[in-house]
C-alpha cells in the first residue's frame, strides 16, 4: 500500500512537472510568435512608413473637422427645428429621443463609417504595396481609399452601416480613449444608457459582450477588404485561419495593443515634459501654470489623433498579416492599388503634386492649430474680472454639508456665496438637505418627504461626517438665512424630487419675510422652478444648473446666469454667455489645474470645497514656483 501510495504521488508529480514544461513551452512559443508579428508588421510598415504617417495626419485633421462640424450642425438643426436654442439634461431625453434628432445621428454615423472605411481602404493600400516591395504616394492612398469605400458600399448597400457598426466597438475601443473623453455629448448619452438598466452589472455584461463580438467580427475586415469571395465563403475563410487559435490570435492581438498603448503613453509623456520644460525656461513664475494648462490642452489633443491612429494602423496591419499567414499571398485581385487610368489622375498622383499638396496641408493645419491655441490666451494668469467664491454645500470638506458648521465654515473662510440646497418635507418645512435620500449624510433609510420636521430634526446629520460634529441638525432655511444675513449670500438651489410642487413659493416668501432678496440667488435643475420664481419675484436673481449644456441658449430668459459642470465649460461658451448678458458659474472645482482653466474661460463664480485654493489661483497667489511633477500633472490631466 505505502508503494503504490508512493507511485502515485510521483506520477502527480511527474504529470504537474510535464503541466508546467508545456506551459512554459507555450508561453516560449507565443512569445516568439509575437516577436515574429512584430517584425512582420515593422517590414510592413517601414517600406511605406512616411506616407502612411503623412495620410494618417492629414486624414485624422479633416475628418475630426468634418464629423464634429457635421455633428454640432445636425443638433443645432435639430434644436431649432424642435423649438429650442439649448440641450441640457433635462431635456436631453426629448431631443435625443425625437425621430428628426435620431434620423440626423443615422445620417452622421452613415459619413463617420464611411469615413472609417475610407481609411481602412487607404491603410490596406499601403501594406499590399510594401507586401509587394513598392512604393505608395498619399494621393495614390486616398484614391485607393475614395475607390475601396465605394465599392465596398455598392457591393453591399444593405448590409454595409451594420457590419462597420459590428466592427467598431472592437476597432476603436483601444485607440479613442483620449477622444471619448472629450466627446461631452456621447459621455452623457453614455451615461443615460447605463442608468436605465435597474443593475449596474447588466450594461457592464453587455459592452463586454459586443466588444467581444465585436472582436470577432473585425477579424473579417481584412478579408472583405481584399477578397472577392462571397459573403459565406468569407466567413468560412475566416473560421478556418482562427480554427483552434483563437486564444493564442487574441493573445498576441492584446499584446499589439498594449504596445500601442505604452507608446502612445510614452509619447503623451514624452510632449508633455516638453511643455513643462517650454514653461519653465521661457514664461515667468506667474504664467507658467497657465502656460502649461493651456498647451497640455494641445498636447491632449494632438496626442488622441496620434493614438487613434497608432491604434488603428496596428489593428489592421495585425489583422492583414492573418490574411497573409493565411493565404501566403497578397491580394487574390487587387483592386485598391490599381494604377489611375486618367492622365489628370495619373498628375495628381505624382510624387511633385504628392509632396506640395502634403506641405500644403500640414501647413494650414499648423495655422489652425497655431490660432486655436492663441485663442484660448496662454498668458492669463489672474482674472481681469472679479470672480467670486462659492463653499459647495457651505462647506462640505471641512464640515457637515448643508448644516449650520459648514455655512460658518463659509463665512470664517471669506466665501462670497454658501451654495447650499433645500427641500421640504412632509409637513411642508423647508430644509436644507441635499439626497432624496437621508442614508448617506444620517443613517436613516428614508426619503424627505416622507418625514415630519420634527422626526427629522431628531437625526444626527454630524457623526457620520465626524464624531466632533456629533448632534449636528438639519437646519431650516429661515434658520441659515438669519445667521447669513451681513455676512454672506446664498446661493439656494432648490431640489426637484417630485414630492414639492409648491417649494419655489415656500422659498421665495421665506427670502422676502427675511428681507434677504438682494443677498441671495435662486438655483435649479427644474427649469419650471426659475420661471415660477421670476414670476412670483422678478428682482429675484436666477440661475439654470445644468450637468451639461449644448446650443445657443438664446431663449432662457427665466435665467440670469448659468451654472454649468466644469467639465462642460469651454472659452466659447463663457463668450457666448456673456454676450447674451449671462454669467456663468462653474461647479465644482477642487483642483487647481481645473480652477486654473476656469479662470482662463473667464467664468464669474466657482464652486468649490475649497475656497482657500480658489481664491488663491484668481488672485495668482498660488506656488509660483510649482514642482516638474504638479506642472506635469497639469499638462496632462
Amino acid at each position: 500500500m505505502h508503494t503504490d501510495s508512493s507511485g502515485g504521488i510521483a506520477a502527480d508529480r511527474r504529470e504537474q512537472q510535464q503541466m508546467r514544461k508545456n506551459a512554459v513551452k507555450n508561453a516560449v512559443k507565443n512569445a516568439g510568435m509575437i516577436r515574429i508579428y512584430l517584425n512582420m508588421a515593422w517590414k510592413l510598415l517601414q517600406k511605406n512608413l512616411l506616407s502612411i504617417v503623412i495620410f494618417e495626419t492629414v486624414y485624422r485633421l479633416f475628418s475630426n473637422q468634418l464629423v464634429s462640424r457635421l455633428a454640432n450642425a445636425a443638433i443645432n438643426f435639430s434644436l431649432k427645428q424642435l423649438g429650442t436654442s439649448y440641450m441640457t439634461s433635462e431635456n436631453f431625453n426629448k431631443i435625443m429621443l425625437h425621430p428628426l434628432t435620431l434620423l440626423l445621428i443615422f445620417g452622421i454615423l452613415l459619413v463617420f463609417f464611411f469615413c472609417m472605411l475610407f481609411e481602412i481602404y487607404a491603410v490596406m493600400a499601403a501594406l499590399e504595396a510594401s507586401w509587394k516591395r513598392k512604393r505608395i504616394s498619399v494621393p495614390v492612398m486616398m484614391l485607393a481609399g475614395g475607390r475601396g469605400a465605394a465599392q465596398f458600399v455598392r457591393a453591399r448597400p444593405w448590409t454595409w452601416f451594420f457590419y462597420m457598426a459590428a466592427s467598431f466597438p472592437y476597432l476603436w475601443l483601444h485607440s479613442s480613449y483620449s477622444a471619448i473623453r472629450s466627446m461631452k455629448l456621447l459621455q452623457v448619452s453614455l451615461t443615460k444608457i447605463f442608468n436605465a438598466f435597474p443593475a449596474y452589472w447588466i450594461p457592464v455584461v453587455l459592452t463586454i459582450l459586443l466588444v467581444a463580438f465585436s472582436f470577432v467580427f473585425s477579424y473579417t475586415i481584412p478579408f472583405r477588404c481584399m477578397m472577392t469571395e462571397k459573403e459565406k465563403n468569407t466567413h468560412l475563410r475566416v473560421r478556418q485561419t482562427l480554427e483552434k487559435r483563437v486564444l493564442r490570435e487574441l493573445g498576441i492581438n492584446v499584446s499589439f495593443q498594449v504596445m500601442i498603448f505604452l507608446i502612445t503613453w510614452v509619447l503623451y509623456l514624452i510632449f508633455g515634459t516638453a511643455v513643462v520644460a517650454y514653461a519653465k525656461l521661457v514664461k515667468t513664475p506667474s504664467t507658467v501654470v497657465s502656460t502649461v494648462i493651456v498647451y497640455g490642452d494641445w498636447v491632449k489633443s494632438t496626442m488622441s489623433l496620434i493614438g487613434g491612429a497608432f491604434g488603428l494602423v496596428g489593428s489592421i496591419t495585425y489583422l492583414y498579416l492573418i490574411f497573409i499567414r493565411s493565404s501566403r499571398k497578397g491580394y487574390q485581385k487587387s483592386r485598391t492599388t490599381k494604377k489611375p487610368s486618367s492622365k489628370l489622375v495619373r498628375t495628381f498622383c505624382g510624387p511633385v503634386t504628392a509632396v506640395v499638396l502634403t506641405i500644403a496641408m500640414l501647413a494650414g493645419e499648423t495655422v489652425y492649430l497655431v490660432y486655436a491655441m492663441r485663442a484660448t490666451r496662454a498668458e492669463a494668469t489672474a482674472s481681469s474680472q472679479y470672480i467670486s467664491v462659492s463653499a459647495h454645500r457651505g462647506g462640505a470638506r471641512k464640515a457637515p454639508e448643508n448644516t449650520m458648521s459648514a455655512i460658518k465654515y463659509a463665512v470664517d473662510s471669506m466665501s462670497d456665496y454658501a451654495e447650499i440646497d433645500v427641500q421640504e418635507t412632509s409637513d411642508g418645512e423647508i430644509v436644507l438637505m441635499h439626497d432624496t435620500n437621508l442614508k448617506r449624510t444620517t443613517g436613516l433609510n428614508a426619503s424627505i418627504w416622507t418625514l415630519t420636521y420634527d422626526e427629522i430634526s431628531q437625526l444626527d446629520a454630524g457623526v457620520r461626517f465626524n464624531k466632533k460634529f456629533r448632534g449636528e441638525q438639519i437646519p431650516k432655511l429661515e434658520e441659515v438665512i438669519a445667521y447669513a444675513k451681513g455676512k454672506i449670500n446664498l446661493n439656494i438651489e432648490v431640489k426637484y424630487n417630485g414630492h414639492n410642487q409648491n417649494i419655489v413659493k415656500k422659498v421665495v416668501k421665506i427670502i422676502e419675510d427675511n428681507d434677504f432678496v438682494d443677498q441671495c440667488v435662486l438655483t435649479s435643475m427644474n427649469y419650471n422652478f426659475l420661471r415660477q420664481a421670476k414670476k412670483i419675484n422678478p428682482d429675484i436673481k436666477t440661475g439654470y444648473t445644468m450637468k451639461m449644456s449644448y446650443g445657443g441658449l438664446e431663449d432662457m430668459d427665466a435665467a440670469d446666469f448659468f451654472s454649468v459642470k466644469y467639465t462642460y465649460i469651454t472659452e466659447s461658451f463663457v463668450a457666448h454667455a456673456h454676450s447674451l448678458g449671462k454669467e456663468v458659474c462653474a461647479w465644482t472645482l477642487n483642483y487647481q489645474g481645473d480652477m486654473q482653466r476656469m479662470v482662463n474661460c473667464g467664468v464669474d463664480n466657482i464652486i468649490t470645497d475649497d475656497p482657500d485654493l480658489v481664491r488663491k489661483v484668481i488672485l495668482g497667489t498660488t506656488d509660483r514656483n510649482p514642482g516638474f511633477v504638479s506642472l506635469l500633472g497639469y499638462a496632462l490631466k
